[in-house]
């Protein structure tokens, strides 16, 4: 390879001059001369145009410097990556409980969110409208203090309980009690008849009490016996 071409592949000199404004007299500047990935910064006092070109000539001379004996950098040490708790790890394998959707009840100042569990119809009205409703009419229940929306309600009919609180305010609302509107508390499940097993009788099996003979006389005299 030829001095030419060598003198063309190596990295080019980039000189950064910081010359800050000054108010007559000398001022102060900042060197920085880099090549490649050595570099030399100085910090120098001029007073002209010489006194800058001396600067860069001695910053030549000391980046020749660095080039020659270029300073040893230690690597950082490698260090290993931390591990994920196992708290973490096990709650990332834990599949998410899904919370139970709720209800926005209107209220007369905003809104609350009611589970959707805690409001049911179970008079048989199915239809939009009698959920609709039902959820106004939670809402009334709420604005009277009658109830506070964490407590199962049911409502046996819907539009029997519109009907009924209908000219009802919030002060009407404190001469009642919950009870006289809906069904309170989670459902109770229906008893199941015992079977034969468990009874020793059949569920069909009557108890016939003891009658008095058809022959007995209304006065309680006893029947007539066949032989007298």
């Amino acid at each position: 390879m030829s001095a030419k071409t060598k003198k063309l592949s190596s990295p080019p000199t980039v000189i950064t001059l910081t010359l800050p404004e000054k108010e007559g007299g000398e001022g102060s500047g900042t060197l920085l001369i880099q090549r490649g990935e050595l570099a030399h910064v100085r910090q120098f006092t001029y007073g002209g145009v010489s006194d800058i070109t001396d600067t860069i000539k001695a910053a030549y001379i000391a980046l020749s410097a660095v080039e020659a004996e270029p300073p040893v950098i230690p690597e950082a040490p490698k260090t290993a990556p931390k591990s994920e708790p196992r708290t973490k790890a096990k709650v990332a394998q834990e599949p998410a409980v899904e919370a139970e959707p709720t209800i926005d009840i209107p209220l007369k100042k905003g809104t609350k969110a009611v589970r959707i569990s805690h409001l049911k119809i179970v008079g048989g009205e199915t239809d939009a409208a009698a959920y609709k409703q039902a959820v106004l009419l939670a809402g009334k229940l709420i604005d009277g203090k009658l109830w506070d929306g964490a407590t199962p309600i049911r409502f046996d009919d819907v539009y029997a309980v519109a009907k009924k609180m209908q000219y009802l305010t919030e002060k009407d609302l404190s001469l009642f009690t919950l009870e006289d509107f809906v069904q309170v508390g989670d459902e109770q499940p229906v008893q199941e008849a015992r079977t034969v097993e468990e009874t020793g009788t059949s569920v069909s099996e009557e108890v016939i009490p003891e009658t008095v003979p058809v022959a007995a006389s209304v006065n309680g005299s006893r029947p007539h016996d066949e032989t007298e």
